[in-house]
Formats: C-alpha cells, sequence, structure tokens
C-alpha cells in the first residue's frame, strides 16, 4: 500500500480526543507498525511535535490527506518509544492513553478502527509502536 508523506514534526488526533488532548489527559498513542526513531512516520526521543486535529479523515489507501482544525496546536515533547508485538503489552502499558484504550483487545479493535485495518493486521503477533510524550 502507497502511504502518504505526512510531516513528520505532526501527531494527529481524531476529533474525539480533542477535549482529552487539550487538557492534557493523553499521554501514551499507540501506532500500527515499527515506529522507532528513523522509520517511516516515527518519532524519536526529545524530539518535539505539534498535535493537531484532524477536521476531516484523510486516508493513505485513496491518498487522500487529512484536513485539520487549523485554530488548534499543542506542543509536546517525546519522551519514550517501545515497538512490541500487541501480546507483549501489559496494562501498565495503557496509562496514558485514551479511555477506549485500556488492553490488547480494545487496543486491536482502535487500531483496526482508526487505520482501517483487519483482525489479521493487528493480531497478538502484530508489532505496535507505543509513543510517550509530554506537554510542553
Amino acid at each position: 500500500m502507497n502511504k502518504l508523506n505526512l510531516p513528520r514534526d505532526e501527531m494527529a488526533f481524531r476529533k474525539i480526543y480533542k477535549d482529552l488532548v487539550n487538557s492534557k489527559k493523553i499521554t501514551t498513542v499507540f501506532r500500527p507498525g515499527k515506529r522507532l526513531c528513523g522509520d517511516f512516520r516515527s518519532y524519536c526521543l526529545g524530539e518535539k511535535i505539534t498535535i493537531r486535529i484532524i477536521e476531516n479523515v484523510g486516508a493513505d489507501w485513496a491518498k487522500v490527506e487529512p484536513q485539520f482544525d487549523s485554530n488548534f496546536k499543542k506542543q509536546i515533547e517525546i519522551i519514550g518509544t517501545t515497538a512490541v508485538k500487541i501480546k507483549e503489552f501489559k496494562k501498565v502499558d495503557f496509562e496514558g492513553s485514551s479511555p477506549d484504550v485500556y488492553d490488547t483487545k480494545s487496543l486491536q479493535h482502535h487500531l483496526g478502527l482508526i487505520y482501517n485495518l483487519s483482525i489479521e493486521d493487528v493480531g497478538d503477533e502484530s508489532v505496535v509502536t507505543k509513543i510517550q510524550f509530554k506537554y510542553i
């Protein structure tokens, strides 16, 4: 699948998470695949990133870029990245995540919905990257 080349210094969130980001309640996110420093769509420790809220969803498969809320930007710093198989995540790994992602099954469902992936694409053996950050 071709993937859009989106800005490396941004992290996008859906509208449903805007209040949680605005109140600095989300400090952990998960992204499908290995996204450690240097990988495609990765983040590096200490990197400063701008959080954006998606106004209109994009899609890699359709080559449609997301459109963002032009009035919303928050700055964060990456403080941790880990790429492991979904089955290796423990309960503590979900601390700081959105309330709909609290264990491996909810993570699989969440990634499937957000990224339009099949269960095979987000199965127990699939690699997922956990990204932790702090607000600046």
